[in-house]
């Protein structure tokens, strides 16, 4: 299986904070190389860099807001990650994977496995997981990008948390099909169809 992209190691580190928070347990096991786990900033260092960013890719003058946000998102995750800007080119490559990527997530639970979700139930989920928590690098991005919190988590990162939970319901589809609790294999099943999906785009 390819590397997962940065936006997918948010969704795993959201979900295992939300089950973490849940369990009052600390979420030292999520994963360190994604937008919302790097601890080695203060709240002001990060509002400088997310500000450089979301600065950056408003500059890039582009009209499509959707995919002007997974710039954004690939702007900060390799700032964070790697510590390096990336080019506008590159930026607008991996935004644009991103974005194939997330939906293609979305049709192949779906199509493929009859898994969704309303807006009704992630407005929900949301409200009661990551309207709860309390991320300083989250509100500084928030602060960056001139939202509330909520604003940002219900509007801004909506699809996320939507790629969030629709993994939560297709684990149990996933391991009743394919007859294994085996996360990572279950993962390079699922990813698999997912690539092919959104290379079919």
């Amino acid at each position: 299986m390819k590397k997962l992209s940065g936006i997918f190691n948010i969704v795993i580190f959201l979900l295992l904070l939300i089950g973490c928070q849940e369990r009052n347990e600390p979420t030292r096991d999520a994963p360190l190389d994604n937008f919302f786990a790097n601890t080695e900033l203060n709240y002001g260092e990060y509002v400088v860099i997310f500000e450089d960013v979301v600065a950056r890719a408003h500059a890039m003058g582009l009209e499509d807001k959707s995919l002007e946000k997974w710039v954004i998102r690939a702007l900060g995750d390799e700032k964070l990650s790697n510590k390096r800007d990336l080019t506008q080119d590159e930026a607008l490559k991996i935004a644009k994977e991103n974005l194939a990527e997330n939906q293609a997530w979305i049709t192949v639970a779906d199509e493929k496995y009859d898994v969704k979700v309303s807006e009704e139930e992630l407005d929900q989920w949301i409200s009661e997981g990551p309207d709860q928590s309390e991320i300083p690098q989250q509100k500084a991005f928030a602060d960056a990008l001139e939202l509330s919190l909520v604003e940002l988590n219900h509007e801004f990162d909506r699809e996320l948390y939507k790629q969030t939970l629709l993994w939560e319901k297709l684990m149990p589809v996933l391991e009743k099909k394919y007859e294994t609790e085996d996360q990572e294999a279950l993962l390079d099943k699922f990813m698999k169809q997912v690539d092919k999906e959104a290379s079919s785009k």
